[in-house]
């Protein structure tokens, strides 16, 4: 990426509207479960649009006249991104965790889980190391960012979790319960994370709604930090979540929505094929 172009981005990002991060720090236990919420769906919305440009370098790689090392870059920064919406959604400390985000998705299925997204099967066999992009040094380290995403989704559910419990998707199944068709399943998911699937969008739509929320995370963090001290989480973070390689990236979590904002603005990315979605979240 253009070093130059990434410093620009955080100049414009960071005094484009002062007013507005001052208004994005809360002042009460209220608005604190309201970021936390907010950061809940946001980081999940991105996440979505992240897979479906993940989704789009895949099916470029199966072309043979492209730069495929280009691609496994591209790729290799899109996981890392999904690395930290993970950390991101997840920075509620666990005494807010519980009662904001946990039980008001339980009240909708019992056995939530991220399997009901629409979008990551295009994206599993890269994530769990089944297919590769590129070769030599930079497929390795596109496979390398991929093994540190799992481990940082294990250590996340170390960390909202406190001990003795289990995730959504591992909660006793109610007895009787009628099986739900997963179509069905797919629109409970989206629903929670306020998606609608409803109308196809264009690539560009797509690309302009990832934007809208990289801004929206960018600022939340300049302003508040990946774990506010009004609402501190680090504590609660497992050794999975504290090797050197984790703690880069948290601390680069900035830079890397910076360095993504300025691969969706290119316009070769505006190319790239997407699958439908519409989004939508308040804070």
């Amino acid at each position: 990426m253009d070093p130059t172009r990434i410093e620009d981005l955080r100049e414009r990002l960071a005094h484009a509207s002062p007013a507005s991060i001052h208004n994005l720090r809360p002042d009460n236990a209220e608005d604190i479960d309201r970021l936390f919420w907010f950061r809940w769906i946001t980081a999940h919305q991105t996440t979505f649009l992240l897979w479906q440009m993940l989704g789009a370098i895949l099916r470029e790689s199966e072309a043979e006249r492209v730069d495929h090392e280009e691609l496994a870059t591209q790729a290799r920064l899109l996981v890392c991104g999904y690395s930290l919406m993970l950390m991101y959604g997840s920075s509620a400390p666990r005494h807010i965790y519980g009662p904001v985000i946990r039980m008001p998705m339980a009240r909708q299925h019992v056995n939530l889980t991220g399997a009901w997204a629409r979008d990551y099967p295009a994206v599993r066999p890269l994530i769990r190391g089944k297919v590769t992009i590129g070769s030599g040094t930079v497929a390795e380290a596109l496979r390398h960012e991929c093994e540190l995403n799992e481990q940082v989704h294990e250590g996340i559910a170390d960390k909202v979790l406190s001990t003795g419990e289990v995730s959504l998707l591992q909660s006793p199944k109610p007895k009787g319960r009628q099986q739900i068709p997963r179509d069905t399943l797919m629109w409970l998911y989206d629903g929670i994370f306020l998606t609608n699937r409803t109308a196809a969008v264009s690539p560009l739509a797509v690309t302009s709604q990832l934007v809208r929320r990289l801004h929206a995370i960018f600022l939340d963090v300049t302003a508040n930090g990946l774990y506010p001290s009004f609402a501190p989480s680090a504590h609660e973070e497992p050794p999975r979540l504290r090797t050197p390689e984790v703690m880069r990236r948290k601390a680069g979590l900035t830079d890397c929505v910076l360095e993504i904002l300025s691969l969706v603005s290119a316009p070769a990315t505006q190319a790239h094929p997407s699958r439908t979605v519409r989004t939508s979240s308040t804070m």
